[in-house]
Formats: C-alpha cells, structure tokens, sequence
C-alpha cells in the first residue's frame, strides 16, 4: 500500500513528469517503458540515459507507477491519478444517475435520522447526520468536478482543428448535452418533476425540525450543532446545484445551437442543390428570387495575333497603306468681318414679328460667312427685350456652306406676345 508521505515527496520530486502523464490519461490507458523514457527526456533534457532510467525506476518503487496486469506495460496508480487530477481540475464528466443514487442514500438517511430520534439513539442519530454529511460532500465534489469537465470539452471543441468536420469537432459537446445537461436539468427542476431540490427542501426543513425537537427532549448541544451543521450544507448544496446547471448550460448551450443551424443550413442548401441539378436553376427559383448578382455570361471566342500573323504569311497579304490629308489651316485664314450690331438690331425691331430668325438673317444678310451669321442668331435671341421662343416644328436652312436642322426662334416684342 502506498505511504502517503512517500506518496507526497515523489510527487514534489517528479512533478513535472506526472503532470505529463495524466494529461496522456485521457488518450491512454497504459505506456511502455521506453514511451515514459522518450517523455522523461523532453521534460528531463539535461538528464542522461541512465538518470532517465533511474529516475523512472524511482517512480516504480515508490508506487507512482504500478505495472499492469497480465503486461508487461506501467500505469498511474490510481490514486496519484485521482489526486493529481483534482489538483489539475483534469477530471471525466460525470453522470447523473450517480446523483439520484446519492439522493436516495440521503433520503434513507433522513429516515434513519427519524427512527433514531424515535428510539433515543444518539449513536444511530451521529451516523445518519455522518452519512447524509458525506452524500452532500460527494454531490458538492462532483459537482465542481463537472464544471470543469464541461469547460475542458467546450474547449477541445473549440480549439480543435477548423478543417475538420463540424459534427466530428462537436460530438463531444453533443453528447454531453444529452448525457448530462437534460437529466441534469430535469434533476434540478425545482417543479414536482424534479427530485433534486424538493428533496433538499424536505431534508431542511426534517434537519430543523430534528434539531429542535432535540432540544426540547434535552439533547446534548453537539447533536444538535450536527443537524445544524448538516443544514447548512444542504442549503449550500442548493445554490451549487443551480449555478453549476446554469454554467454548464451557458458553456454547451451555444456551441449546440451553432451546431443545429449548421445542420439545418446544409439540408436546406442540399435541397436546392439538389433541386436546380434535377429541374435548372430558372425552374427551381423563380425569376424574382433569383439573386441580384447573377447575370449571363456571354462566350467569345476570338483569334490571337499569333494565327492572325500566320494567316497573312500564308495568305501574302499586305496592308495597304493610307495617307490620311493634311490640315487645312481656313479658319485661321478666314477674313474678320465687320458687323454693325447696333443696326442689324434695329432692323430686327422694326422687322418684328420674325417667325423664323435665322431665315431671317439668312435672307437679308446673305453676305456675310455662315460663321458670322450663326453668330448674329445665338447673340440676337438673347436680346432682354425682344422675346424669343422656339418653333415646334424642325426646319432645314441651308447657307453658303453648311446646312443646318434645328427648331429656329420666333421674335416678337412683349406688347404683341400679350395681345
């Protein structure tokens, strides 16, 4: 049997090689020897060959490592296991028939505790508040146990590599969810379907009830401090057994809706998938639940200029050369012109109404450059006192040189316009 101060000083002596070996416990049941060796020298790397070997043959002896039956292979004692697991909050989710067989344990040690209070045996009356003690311990243990054990698989979850598969990545969670946090839940439903904290209400108020119907037969003061005592536990282990469900579920819950909508997400993509390869993508969505980006794409299909370049070899072909004709400077050689504007202004007011000003002009001032009269017409509609209007109708002109289509101003004085 292992001593346990022997069991402390090689655990301070090799720690570091422990701490290793229950994080492999949760992929491996037991290692060879020259696994723990190669361990021994990436934790150990200043150690030669043989210290390696000393110092694991240290760890047989003193019992951290015990050999495994019918094999030749070395496991962790089961009780460093569980020691340094608690001290490393590395531990296995447990189960919640494991808590209902605890709840049954106290109520039958409820009962005890009212037979012996019956018969006035104080001996029975310590060993049934001793055992309901140590069921409200193991429950609070396993309750912070599996906190952390929740947390350690949201964790793998998320830290787990991105290419896999997302059920593969959540199986973990998945089944921690349904193997722990819905029995857990109707555990600890505080209805009449629930038999968690109804029955730490009836252990409380039986505890009180005990303690106090003790004092009034004259019971000794530390019977009744131990009722009390046990109370006080079951009222901490209510609270505990609501904020552990709570943090258990804030953990999973997410991870498991990310994994439902994942999972509905691809069987509604499948579907459509599968519906445009049967019927197309314009009969399987309609025209107007088509996405905006989609838009035909043409194919052209043109030549390169490297056949091109072939083709006129084989073919002798030989561009023919344009000479394109040469500037001719008129406007700069163009002639001014003088124009007296006043006078072709007061012509214009006695010659009003002017259906169509640039006939006008084209007619009475037929000797001077189209330029000149293009000139006079946009300078004359833009007289302030004579209105110019557009006619409806399109008309053609044709002055000296150039022809010209346009809709040609009606002039008129303002007393006429408003007649």
């Amino acid at each position: 049997m292992i001593n346990p101060r022997s069991l402390i000083r090689a655990l301070d002596k090799h720690w570091e090689a422990i701490e290793r070996i229950v994080a492999l416990g949760q992929e491996q049941i037991a290692y060879e020897r020259d696994e723990l060796l190669a361990l021994l020298g990436k934790v150990y790397v200043h150690e030669s060959g043989e210290q390696r070997l000393e110092r694991l043959q240290q760890m047989v002896n003193t019992e951290l490592l015990i050999p495994m039956s019918h094999s030749n292979m070395l496991q962790l004692n089961d009780t460093v296991r569980q020691f340094v697991g608690s001290l490393l909050h590395e531990h296995e989710l447990g189960l919640s028939d494991i808590l209902k067989a605890r709840i049954v344990d106290i109520k039958d040690g409820l009962e005890q505790l009212h037979r012996a209070l019956d018969e006035h045996d104080m001996a029975a009356l310590q060993r049934g508040a001793v055992r309901i003690d140590n069921q409200l311990r193991q429950i609070l243990q396993q309750l912070d146990q599996d906190s952390h054990a929740i947390q350690a698989i949201a964790e793998r979850a998320k830290s787990a590599d991105e290419r896999m598969p997302l059920a593969r990545r959540y199986r973990e969670v998945l089944e921690a969810f349904d193997r722990y946090i819905l029995p857990m839940t109707d555990l600890m439903d505080t209805g009449a379907g629930g038999s968690f904290y109804p029955l730490l209400e009836e252990a409380g108020r039986t505890l009180d009830a005990l303690a106090q119907k003790l004092a009034v037969q004259g019971g000794l003061y530390s019977h009744q401090l131990m009722l009390r005592q046990v109370g006080f536990r079951v009222k901490d282990l209510r609270n505990k057994g609501r904020e552990t469900l709570k943090h258990c579920t804030n953990t999973l819950m997410p991870l498991r809706e990310e994994m439902r909508r994942h999972n509905h997400l691809s069987a509604a993509i499948a579907l459509l998938l599968g519906e445009v390869r049967k019927k197309g993508l314009r009969r399987a969505l309609p025209a107007d639940r088509l996405p905006l980006w989609r838009k035909e794409r043409g194919f052209l299909v043109s030549i390169g200029p490297e056949l091109l370049t072939l083709m006129e070899q084989a073919r002798g072909y030989r561009a023919k050369g344009v000479e394109f004709p040469e500037a001719i400077g008129e406007a700069s050689d163009m002639p001014m012109e003088r124009v007296d504007e006043d006078a072709i202004r007061a012509h214009l007011q006695q010659a009003l109404p002017v259906t169509d000003l640039l006939s006008w002009l084209g007619e009475h001032y037929v000797h001077y450059q189209d330029v000149t009269v293009l000139r006079l017409y946009h300078k004359l509609i833009r007289l302030p006192d004579i209105d110019a209007a557009p006619n409806p109708e399109e008309t053609r002109i044709t002055l000296k040189r150039v022809a010209i289509r346009l809709h040609s101003h009606r002039m008129e004085t303002h007393e006429h316009q408003i007649k």
